[in-house]
């Protein structure tokens, strides 16, 4: 049941981090020009559903890198 919440959490957060990219132009332009890298933003594109702490905590570095290629792109 834990790892079923904690997947709601992370639905949850994907959420709210998509609602922000609808009002973002630079996101939506990263998100047309190179899609994977601004998928990799969401936590459930990132990786399996219902990982263990410590590869989470991995999970959480790769999804910011690819927010940051996604800003890059979008600026470069």
């Amino acid at each position: 049941m834990s790892k079923l919440i904690r997947v709601f959490e992370a639905a949850m957060r994907d959420a709210r981090r998509s609602e922000a990219m609808r009002y973002d132009a630079n996101a939506r332009r990263a998100l047309r020009t190179d899609p994977e890298s601004a998928l990799l933003a969401f936590e459930l594109r990132a990786s399996a559903i219902g990982d263990e702490i410590g590869v989470r905590e991995e999970r959480l570095v790769r999804r910011d890198r690819g927010v940051r290629a996604a800003h890059r792109t979008a600026l470069g």
